[in-house]
């Protein structure tokens, strides 16, 4: 019996079907109206097998006008038992962001756009959910399927998980060819890690990785606007047809401040100029220019930074981890030209973070301030121990007060790290428990190497083991939901809620998927600091599996080459895989950050280099200087605002070049 594949419209990619095709199957492209219907045909007369790749129209069905399944936050879904055992009935298949056509009348479907939650199996059924065909048998012949979606491009395209769609494809060429079983074929994927699970990695591994991420940023990432650098966000993990993902253009103030480290680091380790350019260029832009610093005195945030060039939100931890990175730069560069800058940022954040030392996550301009003052943060609790946001402004207290000898910083951090032991580990939690129990390494790391006492190293030990404990034998910690009633983003709770918002990149808990934009990221750094605080064995075995595991898992493509280098957030380890759990809205699992996920990990990786830790000790004689002055300028009372909420004052910043919202 002959089969044939017949594509119905002008792809935007190579089809990649024609090159697993059976003898007795041909592809047919653009098919000639007298062909098409003379394969039809044979298909009625039962004489050939044929799918027909996205048709405009067909007898006996109102084929409708083409939409994206984004737009009502759809993925395809098995909706029968046709595939058999390998793709049982509500398993989900990633197309990303495809494209199908409505056909409005009932037909045998195999596969159906869906809004559904789960992280491989439509966990809450098909039943509440609308369903839309995209493979079925035509209503005239059953020799006949149809596909409203295209099907042929399924590498290029970068259909996930691979595995499930070897069977998709094997059982429709096992259909077209008349094979009783399903036909087997492998592939590589175009966006694939540098080594599998199990192979034998070079020597150099570790200086492999963070040398093709520092290229990566370089080639990718970096850009000179008017003679000022910035990075990019990185890129969404929305993937269209062609497989491509679109860069994030925003100006954000933590990535400008992580990233300049992963170029200082690459010039020490390597003397590579374009290195020491990236760093110095990324902390000029994100301190002193307007862009996302707030620039006036007059303002109640005064020296900090603003979430991105367009927001003018305040986060605590954004803040903590640019100026981490920041201070590491000028360390390495031997520069510490924005002392004084970095300075106004801590002491900014520590006079906004009540006595119990945990800062509000996010203060808003103006709404934050309406008949307030800084004053009023200063002296009030904010209750909620959050690590997300709030455990790396705890390392960057830790840090100052090491750079600096104020023993506010210090008093500071001590105080929240109190307020964590009591709740650990049922701690308020993100988009997973996993990241915030990853977070709180790093200050507690930081307080042994700034204030070594048998009961910080106790404290230490006790959140480093636990997390140690979570670690799987590929060296990375499973993400995981704490409980339900502390968390802020966790899994879908029914099928409607997929995709409505940020979310947990699993499903349930023992799903296997890491997440390195929220969690593992974190750790690295935040075990590699206690290994060098304590010389803990323990921990320099876990921090040297987590350096071979994401050393395994940096993307290694050329046919998407603007993520040749980087990491990816989610990781199926089970699959091996770059996949998880779809539902987050802006930040699935393919999307790329340049500084949250990034910088930490190939800024780690440099760091082991240079067997040094990410505290910084040099510089100190000029922060400590700087005190006095800066101290009292930004103690100083102010007066609160009284703008209304919604609108907006300006305050002229003439004298200092830029402008505040308040």
């Amino acid at each position: 019996m002959q089969g044939y594949w017949v594509q119905l419209f002008t792809p935007r990619v190579k089809s990649d079907i024609v090159d697993f095709l059976p003898d007795n199957v041909k592809f047919l492209s653009q098919a000639a109206p007298e062909e098409l219907e003379q394969v039809l045909a044979a298909a009625r007369k039962g004489e050939a097998k044929v799918l027909l790749e996205c048709p405009a129209e067909y007898p006996g069905l109102d084929i409708g006008d083409e939409l994206y399944a984004d737009s009502f936050k759809a993925r395809s879904v098995v909706a029968d038992d046709w595939f058999g055992e390998a793709l049982p009935l509500c398993r989900i298949l990633t197309q990303h962001n495809f494209v199908l056509r409505k056909v409005t009348a009932p037909v045998k479907a195999h596969l159906v756009a869906a809004r559904v939650a789960g992280y491989r199996d439509a966990c809450f059924g098909l039943a509440d959910a609308e369903q839309m065909p995209v493979l079925f048998e035509a209503p005239d012949c059953s020799n006949i399927l149809i596909a409203v979606t295209p099907l042929a491009s399924f590498i290029g395209s970068r259909f996930a998980p691979a595995v499930d769609w070897q069977v998709v494809i094997g059982k429709l060429l096992a259909f077209l060819s008349g094979s009783a079983e399903i036909i087997p074929i492998k592939y590589t994927l175009p966006v694939h890690p540098a080594y599998q699970a199990q192979e034998t990695l070079p020597e150099n591994f570790e200086d492999n990785a963070f040398n093709r991420n520092a290229e990566w940023f370089y080639r990718e990432m970096i850009y000179n606007h008017h003679g000022s650098l910035g990075v990019f966000e990185g890129c969404t993990s929305i993937i269209d047809v062609t497989g491509r993902q679109w860069i994030m253009p925003a100006l954000r103030g933590d990535c400008l401040g992580e990233c300049s480290a992963v170029g200082a680091l690459d010039y020490i380790i390597n003397r590579e100029r374009a290195g020491r350019e990236m760093a110095e260029g990324l902390i000029k832009t994100m301190l002193d220019t307007p862009k996302v610093r707030d620039c006036c005195p007059a303002s109640q945030t005064y020296g900090s930074l603003f979430f991105d060039d367009s927001n003018r939100s305040i986060y605590g931890d954004d803040n903590s981890r640019a100026a981490l990175g920041a201070i590491l730069s000028e360390d390495l560069l031997e520069d510490p030209q924005h002392a004084k800058k970095i300075l106004q940022l801590g002491y900014s954040l520590l006079r906004t973070t009540g006595p119990n030392g945990l800062r509000t996550p996010s203060l808003l301009q103006p709404e934050s301030f309406q008949g307030k003052t800084w004053q009023y943060y200063r002296e009030n609790n904010y209750e909620k121990c959050h690590p997300h946001y709030q455990a790396w402004h705890w390392a960057l207290n830790c840090q100052l007060y090491k750079l600096t000898g104020d023993r506010d910083f210090l008093d500071s951090a001590i105080a929240a790290m109190q307020e964590a032991n009591k709740c650990f580990p049922d701690f308020y939690w993100q988009n997973g428990a996993t990241g915030d129990w990853a977070r709180i390494l790093l200050p507690f790391a930081m307080l042994v190497e700034v204030d070594d006492t048998p009961e910080h190293r106790a404290w230490l030990d006790k959140v480093a083991n636990y997390f140690i404990d979570k670690l799987n034998e590929y060296h990375t910690a499973p993400e995981v939901m704490g409980k339900l009633e502390l968390g802020h983003y966790p899994a879908p709770s029914c099928n409607a809620d997929h995709g409505r918002g940020e979310a947990a990149l699993v499903q349930f808990n023992g799903d296997p998927a890491c997440d390195l934009l929220y969690s593992v990221n974190y750790a690295f750094p935040g075990l590699h600091e206690a290994y060098m605080a304590t010389g803990n064995p323990r921990y320099k075995a876990a921090v040297d599996g987590m350096a071979e595991f994401f050393c395994r898992i940096q993307a290694v493509s050329s046919e998407q080459k603007y993520l040749d280098g980087a990491w990816l957030r989610g990781f199926d380890y089970d699959l091996w895989e770059f996949f998880g759990s779809a539902s987050d809205s802006g930040w699935g699992p393919w999307c790329v950050e340049t500084g949250w996920t990034n910088s930490w990990i190939a800024g780690t990786l440099g760091l082991r280099k240079l067997n040094r830790p990410l505290l910084s000790s040099k510089n100190a004689n000029v922060y400590k200087e700087l005190v006095p002055e800066v101290k009292a300028m930004m103690f100083a009372p102010l007066m609160p605002s009284t703008t209304s909420r919604g609108t907006q004052t300006i305050i002229n910043t003439s004298l200092t070049g830029g402008f505040a919202e308040g």
